[in-house]
């Protein structure tokens, strides 16, 4: 009994990444989607795939030893894989600059170890891998095997406390870039995707490396569970933001706004800003702002830092601040939300996040 309930335990989060599998690929081929969203949801989609493998292999593991010892190779490989996947997703988010690559000797160790395993199931008896495995008989003569299968639950904590760790890294790394490129401070702010990191990071490694290990203190409902439940939260929070496009993913400069003569003073920059109020727009880029002056991304984010003395996104967001006390001082009868959206916010959220921050910006002057 306790095996089936520790099977239907671990069949839940593979069910789950299936299901959002099965959205994205709808979602992918929706027509609004241009070509960089459609390649993140297939690539999310394959990591879904990857995720119930792996999955897959723990169910197999407490209900049917046989079928798991013949799947235990791709069972390894999902163990590395799943991790280096989210991280390389992660990395397409953060990107903080567009022409540098996802390295793919990510893959080289999880590839040698994968085909190390394979040799070892064409070249070692079947009821040995067992006897390794569940610990069932004697398996003398085979510790490479045993090093290897030990080795996967090691493999297993690293990976899962190394890639979050990593992600967590990017983010903050992102998060400095991505004040002088976008103005939506939600969605660039990308909170949903550490705590998905974090997740990760302080529930997961240690009670299902220490199932895997066979170790009697974690192989129980209660410790299987919370290895369970995070991943469940983490498909979902996964899916929803790309549902909801919460992310501002920084593309390359226009090749075509690298002029070396372009000159823009305070005095045209203000005018310009009164007059077509680009600020309206909830969604602002810097680079939407550099095709209509003819300028550079780095010219102009260093001209807002020098001339005002903050970053691009606290600089749009401040005339939207005082848009909406202009509108809330017009007497016009919207709600407050309705005001927010007027504004160019993106949400009455964003707006509460902006207030938040230039409060305490103010606080920080006076003192």
């Amino acid at each position: 009994m306790k095996e089936v309930i520790q099977a239907i335990a671990f069949s839940a989060p593979a069910l789950c990444a299936l299901a959002c599998l099965t959205i994205m690929l709808f979602d992918s081929f929706h027509p609004g989607k241009n070509r960089q969203e459609k390649q993140l949801r297939l690539y999310l989609s394959f990591t879904y795939l990857v995720t119930a493998l792996g999955w897959t292999g723990l169910v197999l593991l407490v209900i049917n030893h046989r079928a798991f010892v013949h799947y235990q190779t791709i069972f390894l490989f999902t163990l590395m894989l799943d991790q280096i996947m989210i991280y390389r997703f992660v990395h397409t988010i953060t990107v903080t600059e567009p022409h540098k690559r996802f390295s793919y000797l990510h893959f080289a160790f999880p590839l040698f170890l994968t085909a190390v395993s394979a040799v070892c199931a064409f070249t070692i008896p079947f009821e040995q891998r067992m006897a390794v495995i569940y610990n069932t008989g004697e398996s003398t003569g085979y510790s490479l095997f045993a090093l290897l299968y030990s080795l996967s639950s090691i493999v297993f904590i690293v990976y899962n406390t190394l890639y979050p760790a990593l992600g967590l890294l990017r983010i903050r790394c992102y998060r400095r870039s991505i004040v002088d490129y976008s103005a939506d401070t939600q969605r660039s702010s990308l909170d949903w995707l550490s705590v998905m990191l974090a997740l990760i990071l302080i529930a997961v490694p240690v009670p299902l490396a220490g199932m895997l290990l066979n170790i009697s203190i974690f192989n129980n409902f209660w410790t299987s569970t919370q290895g369970v439940l995070p991943y469940i939260f983490i498909y979902s929070i996964l899916c929803y933001n790309l549902l909801s496009d919460n992310y501002v993913i920084i593309s390359p400069d226009d090749e075509n706004l690298m002029s070396k003569d372009i000159h823009i003073d305070r005095k045209r920059f203000n005018k310009y800003m009164q007059d077509k109020k680009p600020y309206l727009n909830p969604k602002l880029k810097i680079t939407d702002l550099c095709r209509e002056l003819g300028a550079n991304r780095s010219y102009l984010s260093a001209f807002i830092n020098r001339e005002y003395g903050m970053n691009f996104s606290r600089f749009i967001n401040h005339y939207r601040l005082v848009e909406l006390d202009r509108l809330s001082a017009s007497g016009k009868g919207n709600s407050n939300i309705e005001l927010v959206l007027l504004a160019g916010f993106g949400s009455y959220r964003n707006y509460l996040v902006v207030k938040n921050e230039e409060y305490k910006e103010s606080i920080l002057k006076a003192f």
